[in-house]
């Protein structure tokens, strides 16, 4: 069976989509299943409005051993258009099986959809979150000309539309509502977050040194993430802790890490708030290794790869009712769930700090809950959405 992958870009500072269609096209391989990834080749999401190309460093780990293509963009890039990547897609699609489409609202996906329905190919739309209602509700007047060109018709005519929540399926019923729903959770290589790097060349490198408590926040510095939030629940935790750091590591691609420094320096933590930038591959757990708490106030969030990432890790971890695994990670005890406001994430960080013998329970807990995403587990399941759509 052959796979082909239609994404927007594959920077991995971009977040799920691509670290899903990287990690299912390396666990694929044993079974049976060869993929090929399209994408452009920007290193910035498109609203960012950064024409840069994505260096390798910033690409998914294990990028090098598949087959790849990466389409140069040209105005306008808000919508990643890239020509060569349309003409590319109708010779490659009647060599497919199956045209599984990553996210929404973007010339690849448009250029996916149209080249599935010429060469009559069957085809999977992920939209990894991109139609929460919540997220809907920004840039409304693009997304509806979007969905009223082409987006509807794409999403009505998949053979499924792949979410990776129940909770998502449920947020989502009121789209392309005759299409079925499959269910396949992202995955990860557990493996590699049981072998962390010494956690000391994260905090030389990032945070001088730092010997005390660090809460760490991983991901893009985005406005759904709620890192406002989570700036002043630190604020409120400060007078009960002692010697922490709230590190902030992600890459800036909505420039909203000025205002949220001038929002620490409000509130009197700018010296124990500190913004590193992104971080991939190896630093990626050398700052997970680093973390005593990990801490995600979201607004909303599809599943958060990042969440289990730290999960896997062992790293005590707080997050917000808003993300669409948080009751599951609740019920095995894995971590804990606060109510999305300042004073709850801030008691939530003091109890867990505070308390090693507790910590120590979630961090066994948590990587026990996080070993059902393991890739052997789930590339099974995607295998088997794939055999049903053709």
């Amino acid at each position: 069976m052959r796979i082909l992958h239609v994404l927007p870009l594959l920077s991995a500072r971009a977040g799920g989509p691509q670290l899903f269609a990287t990690g299912a096209a390396l666990s694929m391989r044993g079974l049976g299943v060869e993929s090929t990834l399209f994408a452009t080749d920007l290193a910035h999401v498109p609203s960012a409005f950064k024409a840069r190309s994505v260096l390798l460093e910033e690409l998914p780990q294990g990028i090098e051993e598949l087959e790849t293509r990466l389409f140069p963009t040209r105005p306008p890039r808000r919508l990643a258009y890239a020509p060569a990547l349309g003409a590319a897609l109708r010779r490659a699609v009647p060599e497919a099986d199956v045209v599984h489409i990553h996210s929404l609202w973007l010339y690849p996906q448009f250029a996916a959809y149209r080249a599935a329905r010429q060469g009559h190919r069957p085809y999977v739309v992920s939209p990894h979150g991109a139609l929460d209602p919540f997220l809907r509700q920004r840039g409304r007047m693009r997304k509806a000309l979007t969905t009223a060109l082409w987006q509807r018709p794409m999403l009505e005519g998949a053979a499924t539309i792949h979410v990776l929540t129940e909770e998502e399926a449920e947020l989502i019923a009121d789209i392309a509502p005759q299409v079925p729903r499959t269910i396949v959770p992202s995955g990860l290589d557990i493996s590699a977050f049981t072998r962390l790097p010494d956690p000391r060349a994260f905090r030389q490198a990032h945070v001088g040194g730092h010997t005390g408590p660090i809460v760490l926040f991983l991901g893009r510095i985005t406005f759904k993430k709620g890192i406002d939030v989570l700036i002043r629940a630190f604020a409120l935790a400060r007078p009960r802790l002692r010697d922490a750091k709230l590190v902030i590591v992600g890459s800036d691609d909505e420039a909203l890490q000025p205002g949220l420094e001038a929002l620490a320096r409000e509130l009197d933590v700018s010296a124990e708030v500190v913004f590193t930038g992104g971080v991939y591959r190896e630093k990626r757990l050398a700052a997970l290794a680093a973390a005593d708490a990990w801490a995600l106030s979201s607004h909303t969030e599809n599943f958060g790869i990042a969440v289990v990432e730290a999960l896997a890790a062992g790293v005590p971890t707080i997050v917000s009712p808003a993300v669409n695994i948080a009751k599951d990670i609740a019920a095995a005890g894995a971590g804990v769930v606060a109510d999305l406001t300042p004073q709850a994430f801030a008691d939530a960080i003091v109890s867990v700090l505070a308390d090693a013998e507790a910590a120590g329970r979630l961090a066994a807990a948590a990587r026990s809950f996080a070993g059902q995403y393991d890739w052997s587990a789930i590339a099974p399941r995607l295998l088997e959405l794939y055999r049903g759509v053709t």
